[in-house]
Protein backbone atom coordinates (compact mmCIF):
# COMPACT_ATOMS: atom_id res chain seq x y z
CA UNK A 1 0.00 0.00 0.00
CA UNK A 2 1.08 3.59 -0.59
CA UNK A 3 0.67 4.45 3.10
CA UNK A 4 3.22 1.76 4.03
CA UNK A 5 5.61 3.09 1.43
CA UNK A 6 5.48 6.51 3.05
CA UNK A 7 6.19 5.28 6.56
CA UNK A 8 9.70 6.10 7.89
CA UNK A 9 12.05 3.15 7.64
CA UNK A 10 14.00 1.86 10.62
CA UNK A 11 17.69 2.29 9.90
CA UNK A 12 19.96 -0.68 10.50
CA UNK A 13 23.19 1.24 11.04
CA UNK A 14 24.27 4.17 13.17
CA UNK A 15 27.20 6.57 13.50
CA UNK A 16 28.02 8.11 16.86
CA UNK A 17 30.24 11.19 16.72
CA UNK A 18 32.38 12.87 19.31
CA UNK A 19 32.21 16.67 19.07
CA UNK A 20 35.39 18.49 20.12
CA UNK A 21 38.36 17.95 17.78
CA UNK A 22 36.09 15.74 15.67
CA UNK A 23 32.95 17.39 14.30
CA UNK A 24 34.57 20.73 15.10
CA UNK A 25 38.24 21.67 14.99
CA UNK A 26 38.49 23.05 18.53
CA UNK A 27 38.15 21.86 22.13
CA UNK A 28 35.24 24.13 22.95
CA UNK A 29 35.63 24.34 26.75
CA UNK A 30 39.36 25.01 26.43
CA UNK A 31 38.58 27.62 23.78
CA UNK A 32 36.12 29.37 26.08
CA UNK A 33 38.45 29.28 29.08
CA UNK A 34 41.37 30.63 27.07
CA UNK A 35 39.17 33.51 25.90
CA UNK A 36 38.23 34.40 29.47
CA UNK A 37 41.55 33.60 31.12
CA UNK A 38 44.35 33.55 28.55
CA UNK A 39 47.01 33.05 31.22
CA UNK A 40 45.62 29.55 31.88
CA UNK A 41 45.48 28.51 28.23
CA UNK A 42 48.50 26.17 28.26
CA UNK A 43 47.69 24.46 31.55
CA UNK A 44 44.08 23.88 30.50
CA UNK A 45 45.18 22.38 27.17
CA UNK A 46 47.59 20.08 29.02
CA UNK A 47 44.77 18.81 31.24
CA UNK A 48 42.65 18.04 28.16
CA UNK A 49 45.53 16.23 26.47
CA UNK A 50 46.08 14.04 29.53
CA UNK A 51 42.39 13.10 29.68
CA UNK A 52 41.99 12.44 25.96
CA UNK A 53 45.12 10.26 26.05
CA UNK A 54 43.71 8.23 28.94
CA UNK A 55 46.31 9.42 31.47
CA UNK A 56 43.82 11.03 33.84
CA UNK A 57 40.08 10.42 34.14
CA UNK A 58 37.66 12.59 32.21
CA UNK A 59 35.76 13.50 35.39
CA UNK A 60 38.98 14.74 37.01
CA UNK A 61 39.89 16.74 33.91
CA UNK A 62 36.49 18.41 33.85
CA UNK A 63 36.75 19.44 37.51
CA UNK A 64 40.31 20.68 37.01
CA UNK A 65 39.37 22.76 33.98
CA UNK A 66 36.37 24.24 35.75
CA UNK A 67 38.67 25.59 38.45
CA UNK A 68 39.76 28.04 35.73
CA UNK A 69 36.25 29.04 34.73
CA UNK A 70 35.36 32.71 34.50
CA UNK A 71 32.56 32.60 31.97
CA UNK A 72 29.22 34.31 31.41
CA UNK A 73 26.11 33.64 29.36
CA UNK A 74 27.40 36.27 26.94
CA UNK A 75 30.54 34.15 26.30
CA UNK A 76 28.37 31.12 25.55
CA UNK A 77 26.04 33.06 23.26
CA UNK A 78 28.99 34.43 21.32
CA UNK A 79 30.49 30.98 20.74
CA UNK A 80 27.05 29.59 19.82
CA UNK A 81 26.94 32.23 17.08
CA UNK A 82 30.49 31.39 15.93
CA UNK A 83 30.71 27.62 16.40
CA UNK A 84 29.51 26.55 12.95
CA UNK A 85 32.58 28.28 11.48
CA UNK A 86 34.67 25.59 13.23
CA UNK A 87 32.90 22.58 11.68
CA UNK A 88 35.58 20.22 10.39
CA UNK A 89 36.11 20.53 6.68
CA UNK A 90 34.15 17.82 4.88
CA UNK A 91 31.64 16.91 7.58
CA UNK A 92 28.71 18.85 6.15
CA UNK A 93 29.01 16.87 2.93
CA UNK A 94 29.95 13.65 4.74
CA UNK A 95 26.96 13.77 7.08
CA UNK A 96 24.63 14.40 4.15
CA UNK A 97 25.97 11.23 2.52
CA UNK A 98 25.35 9.18 5.66
CA UNK A 99 22.00 10.44 6.90
CA UNK A 100 19.80 8.40 4.53
CA UNK A 101 21.17 5.05 5.70
CA UNK A 102 22.46 5.78 9.21
CA UNK A 103 20.97 7.07 12.42
CA UNK A 104 23.32 9.85 13.57
CA UNK A 105 24.22 10.72 17.15
CA UNK A 106 26.52 13.11 18.98
CA UNK A 107 27.88 12.01 22.35
CA UNK A 108 30.27 14.48 23.92
CA UNK A 109 31.88 15.50 27.16
CA UNK A 110 31.36 19.04 25.88
CA UNK A 111 28.28 21.16 26.49
CA UNK A 112 24.90 20.94 24.82
CA UNK A 113 24.48 24.72 24.72
CA UNK A 114 27.39 24.89 22.25
CA UNK A 115 26.87 21.58 20.48
CA UNK A 116 23.28 22.03 19.41
CA UNK A 117 23.85 24.79 16.80
CA UNK A 118 26.25 22.44 14.98
CA UNK A 119 23.80 19.55 15.28
CA UNK A 120 21.12 21.73 13.71
CA UNK A 121 23.45 22.71 10.88
CA UNK A 122 24.32 19.05 10.22
CA UNK A 123 20.73 17.85 10.48
CA UNK A 124 21.20 15.77 13.64
CA UNK A 125 18.12 15.88 15.86
CA UNK A 126 18.38 17.27 19.37
CA UNK A 127 17.14 14.02 20.92
CA UNK A 128 20.19 12.32 19.36
CA UNK A 129 22.59 14.73 21.11
CA UNK A 130 24.02 13.81 24.51
CA UNK A 131 26.35 16.18 26.35
CA UNK A 132 27.05 18.02 29.59
CA UNK A 133 25.29 21.18 30.67
CA UNK A 134 26.33 24.36 32.46
CA UNK A 135 24.87 25.61 35.72
CA UNK A 136 24.18 29.34 35.74
CA UNK A 137 23.74 31.79 38.58
CA UNK A 138 22.36 34.92 37.05
CA UNK A 139 24.68 35.75 34.16
CA UNK A 140 27.60 33.69 35.49
CA UNK A 141 28.52 30.06 34.87
CA UNK A 142 29.26 28.68 38.30
CA UNK A 143 29.53 24.95 37.64
CA UNK A 144 28.46 22.03 35.48
CA UNK A 145 25.85 19.41 36.31
CA UNK A 146 27.96 16.79 38.07
CA UNK A 147 25.03 14.34 38.11
CA UNK A 148 25.04 14.20 34.31
CA UNK A 149 26.26 10.76 33.18
CA UNK A 150 28.70 12.42 30.78
CA UNK A 151 30.34 14.35 33.61
CA UNK A 152 31.33 11.03 35.16
CA UNK A 153 33.94 8.43 34.29
CA UNK A 154 32.76 5.93 31.69
CA UNK A 155 29.90 8.18 30.63
CA UNK A 156 30.04 7.58 26.90
CA UNK A 157 29.79 3.76 27.09
CA UNK A 158 26.80 4.16 29.43
CA UNK A 159 24.98 6.44 26.99
CA UNK A 160 25.70 4.08 24.08
CA UNK A 161 24.41 1.15 26.15
CA UNK A 162 21.17 3.06 26.75
CA UNK A 163 20.79 3.75 23.03
CA UNK A 164 21.38 0.12 22.16
CA UNK A 165 18.75 -1.14 24.59
CA UNK A 166 16.14 0.58 22.41
CA UNK A 167 17.69 0.00 18.98
CA UNK A 168 18.96 -3.07 17.16
CA UNK A 169 21.65 -1.95 14.75
CA UNK A 170 23.58 -4.25 12.45
CA UNK A 171 26.50 -1.82 12.35
CA UNK A 172 27.54 0.69 15.01
CA UNK A 173 30.36 3.15 14.39
CA UNK A 174 31.96 5.37 17.05
CA UNK A 175 34.05 8.23 15.66
CA UNK A 176 36.32 10.36 17.80
CA UNK A 177 39.79 11.57 18.70
CA UNK A 178 39.91 10.72 22.39
CA UNK A 179 40.37 7.79 24.72
CA UNK A 180 36.83 8.28 26.03
CA UNK A 181 35.62 7.45 22.50
CA UNK A 182 37.81 4.37 22.32
CA UNK A 183 36.29 3.25 25.64
CA UNK A 184 32.93 2.82 23.90
CA UNK A 185 34.31 0.04 21.69
CA UNK A 186 36.18 -1.48 24.62
CA UNK A 187 32.88 -1.74 26.52
CA UNK A 188 30.89 -3.23 23.62
CA UNK A 189 32.47 -5.48 20.98
CA UNK A 190 29.72 -4.62 18.50
CA UNK A 191 31.01 -1.06 18.19
CA UNK A 192 33.48 -0.32 15.39
CA UNK A 193 35.77 2.43 16.62
CA UNK A 194 37.12 4.89 14.06
CA UNK A 195 39.90 7.04 15.43
CA UNK A 196 39.89 10.54 13.96
CA UNK A 197 43.10 12.54 13.81
CA UNK A 198 42.41 15.44 11.45
CA UNK A 199 43.05 17.91 14.27
CA UNK A 200 44.82 15.91 16.98
CA UNK A 201 46.29 12.44 16.46
CA UNK A 202 46.60 11.16 20.03
CA UNK A 203 49.25 8.44 20.22
CA UNK A 204 47.44 6.41 22.89
CA UNK A 205 44.33 6.31 20.69
CA UNK A 206 46.18 5.66 17.46
CA UNK A 207 48.08 2.77 19.06
CA UNK A 208 44.88 0.93 20.01
CA UNK A 209 42.61 1.88 17.12
CA UNK A 210 42.25 -0.72 14.40
CA UNK A 211 40.95 1.99 12.08
CA UNK A 212 42.31 5.54 12.12
CA UNK A 213 41.56 8.40 9.74
CA UNK A 214 43.05 11.81 9.08
CA UNK A 215 40.29 13.28 6.93
CA UNK A 216 36.52 13.09 6.59
CA UNK A 217 36.50 11.76 3.04
CA UNK A 218 38.39 8.55 3.85
CA UNK A 219 36.38 8.11 7.05
CA UNK A 220 33.02 8.34 5.27
CA UNK A 221 34.18 6.09 2.44
CA UNK A 222 35.19 3.43 4.99
CA UNK A 223 31.88 3.66 6.89
CA UNK A 224 29.79 3.40 3.74
CA UNK A 225 31.68 0.37 2.45
CA UNK A 226 32.21 -1.47 5.78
Amino acid sequence: MLTNFLLPQNKKKCCIFDFDSTLVSIETLDFLISKSNSGEKKSVENITTLAMSGKITFADSLRMRFSNINLTKKDIEKLKDEICAYITNGFEQGISELKNDFDLYIISGGFIEIIYPVAQRLGISKDHCFANNFIFQGNEIIDFDQKNILAQNGGKPKIVAKILTDKSYEKIFMIGDGYTDLEVAKADHRVIFCGFGAHVAREAVRAEAKYFFYNVESLVEFIVKK
